[in-house]
């Protein structure tokens, strides 16, 4: 829908997935196996609190992790989702954690052409 010159996009979750460094390339691979060719963004982090509980024990848990975000549409969602948790195996204590966040809405730019044959698609 468009107002103004601003193109909101709508119908749109970000899927949030924390993991140990160097699992990126598996999860942006999932998450492409099923289609989702949406926005993304990564980004490296150092967590800190489970390995302070744990004490001598916290030197299992890595703390380098990475932070990788996807925009994908609310009817992929539940899938790319299941994926990704295959894929990067978040079952292993310690691998990581994914979660969804359902946008109420988005803009960015886009062309003409892509609106135009949106339209002619209703």
């Amino acid at each position: 829908m468009s107002d103004n010159n601003i193109t909101y996009i709508t119908d749109l979750s970000m899927l949030t997935c924390v993991v140990e460094s160097g699992f990126r390339e598996d999860v942006l691979k999932a998450a492409r196996s099923v289609g989702a060719e949406l926005g993304c963004t990564s980004h490296h982090v150092r967590g800190v609190g489970v390995r302070e509980r744990f004490g001598i024990l916290g030197i299992a848990v890595e703390a380098e992790k990475e932070i990788i975000q996807l925009l994908v549409a609310s009817e992929q969602q539940d899938l790319v989702y299941d994926i990704i948790y295959k894929a990067v195996d978040l079952d292993v204590p310690g691998r990581g954690f994914i979660y969804l966040t359902p946008l109420i809405k988005a803009s960015t730019y886009i062309p003409k052409s892509v609106l135009t044959k949106l339209d002619e698609n209703k």
